[in-house]
């Protein structure tokens, strides 16, 4: 092995072993906080350090994922919203998959629908190019007596590290003072978890071990490269097409008859607004997704015939379109009529975004099957609406919207679920505290009563790692209520 393949491998494992052991430091036992985009800006500077070694320039559209990634790391440090944390960080793993993908060989702009869909699947592509990166490290005492220096350096690391670890592991038992110095500088209980976070070191440093060899070592097949066989005649596609359309077209008369024509006509059939509007949400959203995966293959697959067939089939695709359009209106109108009825929660409003965003999907395909365009670009343009889309829930503050609109109904007379606003993250705090201010004894009391059982039952973290800019500013707010919050600390109770 060449002095510079040398330096190749050693780059790769003391990258992968150092992001293993911050990987405990940052997240074992800690809530989620600045700690993830440290550690994801982290995987990136191993990511340029190793091309550097390797001498291989990241292509540009690897570069531009790069924004997204980090907006949505730094999101998870400024936002508490436990769903859109849980967003922000599959978009943050989807978007370092991707980028593994893309650092050299590939194009973004080649990707099709099935690229996207295959991306969380790309950590079984690491298996075999670490274990192939293990046997090049074991084939290091092999190497001539050029290369003995550099050899004999990294075995004795690896060989000193677990003596290392055994004899902390003695000297902690052994003395107290050396134990509290240990456990202060890394956190580590010297109990039966030691065994558990030096396996999570290692599988976690393992894991970066087969992504970056995958990154550098593997070539990868070129997308497109393979004619697709299977085609659909014309004919079978405007029967389905026609009769779908049809069936969509019986559906929707319905829905003007009865959701679109007003509370009188769902009276007259013995239901009220709010209990007609209450079904078959998620039943139409499913319709919808069904309609786009149906245009989506037709089009994919159709023999694709000149003149009059042609015509035939994009216009019969944009009625089917207008139609499932039509019908996303009637599922956002239920939702607006049940929240109207029940008020706003993440769900729903999630169900909302949602909403539109199928929508915008559907109008890239249409214009993708009127303009007989690249399924690429279309691939590319769902993939960059999802970001957006997610960008914008991230500045919309979920949890902050719902409670002004449910504190905004209790002001219009309506229902408030006053535990429900309690349970909603510190993103929403801001908003509720001002529960305190109300006239409404009963409702004040109430939510001061949970507020306070949710302060008193909440841990502090004083570990930087968890920092969180929500968190942050929820202590600084609550902090000069709580003399007010003390006096209704058992509010329930005394009418129970």
């Amino acid at each position: 092995m060449k002095k510079q393949e040398l330096n190749k491998i050693i780059s790769i494992f003391s990258i992968s072993v150092l992001l293993g052991i911050l990987f405990d430091y940052f997240f074992y036992d800690k809530g989620l906080g600045i700690a993830f985009p440290l550690y994801i800006l982290l995987i990136v500077f191993g990511l340029f350090g190793i091309s550097y070694v390797y001498k291989k320039k990241i292509k540009k559209d690897a570069l531009l994922l790069l924004i997204p990634l980090f907006f949505f790391s730094v999101m998870t440090a400024v936002r508490s919203s436990e769903l859109l944390t849980f967003l922000n960080v599959v978009a943050c793993i989807y978007l370092l998959l991707l980028i593994a993908d893309l650092c050299f060989d590939k194009k973004i702009s080649n990707y099709l629908i099935r690229d996207y869909i295959v991306v969380p699947f790309t950590p079984f592509k690491f298996v075999t190019p670490f274990f192939k990166s293990v046997s090049e490290l074991s084939s290091l005492k092999k190497e001539s007596k050029d290369k003995k220096v550099s050899s004999q350096i990294v075995r004795g690391i690896l060989i000193s590290i677990p003596f290392l670890i055994i004899f902390i592991l003695l000297f902690s038992s052994a003395d107290l003072v050396f134990q509290k110095y240990m456990s202060d500088l890394v956190n580590i209980n010297v109990e039966g978890e030691t065994i558990v976070r030096i396996l999570l070191v290692l599988l976690v440093s393992c894991a970066f071990v087969g992504a970056y060899s995958y990154i550098f070592n593997v070539k990868k097949e070129v997308i497109g490269s393979k004619e697709r066989k299977l085609r659909i005649g014309s004919i079978e596609s405007y029967i389905l097409l026609g009769s779908v359309n049809l069936l969509f077209l019986i559906f929707i008369s319905v829905q003007i008859t009865y959701l679109f024509g007003g509370q009188s006509n769902i009276s007259s059939l013995g239901f009220t607004y709010a209990q007609y509007a209450r079904r078959g949400f998620f039943e139409l959203i499913g319709v919808a997704v069904i309609s786009f995966f149906l245009l989506f293959g037709l089009d994919r697959y159709i023999h694709r015939e000149k003149g009059s067939s042609l015509r035939i089939f994009k216009i019969l695709s944009s009625l089917l379109v207008v139609e499932v359009i039509v019908i996303m209106v009637s599922a956002f109108m239920r939702l607006l009529l049940y929240e109207d009825a029940y008020g706003f929660t993440t769900l729903r409003l999630y169900s909302h975004v949602f909403i539109i965003f199928l929508t915008v999907v559907f109008g890239l395909l249409i214009y993708k099957v009127l303009k007989n365009g690249k399924e690429s670009n279309f691939s590319l343009g769902v993939f960059l609406s999802a970001i957006l889309f997610l960008a914008g829930m991230n500045v919309l503050n979920p949890d902050a919207f719902i409670a002004q609109k449910n504190i905004q109904r209790f002001n219009n007379g309506k229902k408030l679920d006053v535990y429900y606003l309690t349970t909603l993250s510190d993103d929403a705090l801001p908003v509720t505290v001002k529960m305190l201010d109300i006239s409404d004894e009963s409702v004040k009391g109430e939510f001061a009563y949970y507020m306070y059982w949710r302060v008193q039952g909440k841990g502090s973290s004083n570990n930087w790692q968890s920092f969180n800019v929500s968190h942050r500013r929820a202590k600084e707010i609550i902090a000069p209520k709580m003399e007010v919050l003390e006096g209704y600390k058992e509010y329930i109770e005394e009418f129970e």
